[in-house]
């Protein structure tokens, strides 16, 4: 979890770069379809943000005892859901819709929720033991 949440804020940071850079050079297709940018946005900040809770799922782990595998796969595949589903809606979408990928986000969401959920029980469960 620790390799991948850094590689994940490494890789979204530098499409966030990338989209400044599309915004400064001001380029077409990037401008004149605000729907793309909201959805480019949302890629770059969700892939950023769930990097950092990968990192702190696995700084969590590793304080508190091993967490479940169960969380640490859920954790790990909406991770990636979430922002891929985004990025790739705002990639290939019909007008006034987002593209069909934007299916991958909800379920994406409800493996975090479910893998932050179970880090939650995981953690509770070690401070009754003590």
């Amino acid at each position: 979890m620790l390799r991948q949440g850094w590689v994940s804020v490494a890789v979204w940071m530098a499409v966030g770069l990338l989209l400044e850079g599309l915004l400064g050079y001001k380029a077409p297709s990037y401008l004149n379809d605000p729907q793309r940018r909201e959805l480019f946005r949302l890629a770059h900040s969700h892939g950023t943000l769930l990097g950092v809770v990968l990192i702190v799922a696995a700084l969590t782990a590793q304080r508190f005892g091993a967490a479940p595998k169960l969380a640490q796969a859920s954790l790990r595949i909406g991770a990636v859901m979430m922002p891929v589903g985004f990025l790739l809606a705002g990639v290939w979408h019909p007008e006034g819709d987002p593209g069909l990928a934007i299916w991958l986000v909800p379920p994406g969401a409800l493996l975090v929720i479910f893998g932050a959920v179970a880090m939650v029980l995981s953690i509770k469960k070690t401070f009754r033991q003590d």
